[in-house]
């Protein structure tokens, strides 16, 4: 029996179309998916080994996010141009261990289909995976899309009244403490704002306590003085009233001018209230 009916036997379903394509649009479009329904598990382990690297130097360690993105554009379109080409080397090396192991013709076509095919398994299982990771995915933007409806309204902790600039997401609220964060392609920047029973003689001594920071200046803000420091890329505002220490803890941790004036907007809109 000739080899292109092991092959055939082997490839299974779209034979024809995997064999004289230069050009794997599968694989451009699907990726590791693809790769594992062909079940090419070594080059599926590979390919996701070299997409997460990708992801961590460039995403999580460079914050070069368009650069992430490109690059991983770049290897799918490598891999699907080289696919017919790695298939056919797992094919041929798959074929020459069956064809060592027996010389019954019949068996030899048998498991050919049996090692090669496709795995619907696999198919079964990233679809689920891909519709788990859109529904959080979704609900992830949909929540981002309903804070920023609701941001650059009043928050109030207990007496104190500041403006949460558009884009910070809430990640925590309470009587007493509040927390946001923002974040995007370029900017990187949350704050703290909270309330707590004064132990201190004045805000100075709270700011040295606390940071040892002795550089500390004041500014009047709506009427009130707060005491404030910055280091680096690190703003902390305290005030107290009424034996009630109110504190504002700003972060930056990467940004192009745009964190610099969210401080502004959040700063210029801190005021006290009084209690209803």
């Amino acid at each position: 029996m000739s080899e292109e009916k092991y092959i055939e036997a082997y490839v299974g379903k779209n034979y024809d179309k995997i064999l004289n394509s230069n050009f794997s649009w599968p694989t451009f479009l699907f990726s590791i998916i693809y790769l594992l329904y062909r079940k090419l598990w070594l080059f599926s382990l590979l390919y996701f080994v070299i997409s997460f690297l990708i992801a961590l130097i460039f995403d999580y360690i460079l914050e070069l996010y368009t650069l992430s993105s490109l690059l991983s554009i770049i290897l799918s379109f490598i891999v699907a141009l080289k696919f017919k080409d790695l298939y056919l080397y797992k094919i041929n090396k798959d074929i020459t261990k069956i064809k060592e192991s027996t010389n019954d013709e019949d068996k030899i076509l048998s498991l050919c289909k049996k090692k090669g095919g496709v795995s619907n398994i696999v198919l079964g299982i990233a679809i689920v995976v891909y519709l788990i990771v859109f529904i959080f995915t979704f609900r992830e933007e949909y929540d981002n899309v309903f804070n920023q409806l609701n941001n650059n309204t009043e928050e109030i902790i207990i007496n104190l009244d500041y403006t949460v600039p558009s884009g910070f997401k809430n990640n925590y609220s309470s009587d007493t403490y509040s927390s946001y964060e923002y974040i995007d392609e370029y900017n990187n920047c949350s704050f703290i704002i909270q309330k707590m029973h004064n132990t201190y003689d004045n805000e100075m001594d709270f700011l040295y306590s606390v940071y040892q920071e002795s550089n500390i200046n004041n500014i009047t803000i709506n009427n009130n003085i707060w005491y404030f420091f910055n280091d680096k890329n690190t703003y902390v505002y305290a005030l107290i009233n009424d034996d009630i220490l109110y504190t504002l803890n700003y972060y930056i941790n990467a940004e192009d001018g745009v964190c610099t004036n969210y401080l502004n907007e959040l700063t210029n809109s801190l005021k006290l209230v009084e209690a209803i």
